[in-house]
């Protein structure tokens, strides 16, 4: 498709001509604040939740092995390239 193809373009014909619909102002505010309140209430839920599932080693402990297994690992390499290269 290149740029002289575009105005006889039946797909966007088709679409040029469709009719746009829009809701009310206030059906918008009336959905915003259901959409807000299904929101609030997943974070209270989710925080609930969360604090009760391991938190602590969700933040803290699982890092923290993660970062001794990294430093553990890096140790290694470096001790065996220098067995290798023999120092």
């Amino acid at each position: 498709m290149t740029a002289d193809d575009r105005p006889n373009d039946p797909t966007l014909d088709a679409v040029a001509g469709l009719r746009t619909y829009d809701v009310s102002d206030r059906h918008g505010r009336r959905l915003r604040a259901q959409c807000h309140a299904v929101l609030q209430a997943q974070s209270r839920r989710h925080a609930r939740v969360s604090s009760e599932n391991g938190a602590l080693f969700r933040r803290i402990v699982g890092p923290a092995l993660a970062g001794a297994w990294c430093l553990a690992y890096l140790v290694e390499i470096i001790r065996r390239a220098a067995a290798v290269y023999g120092f």
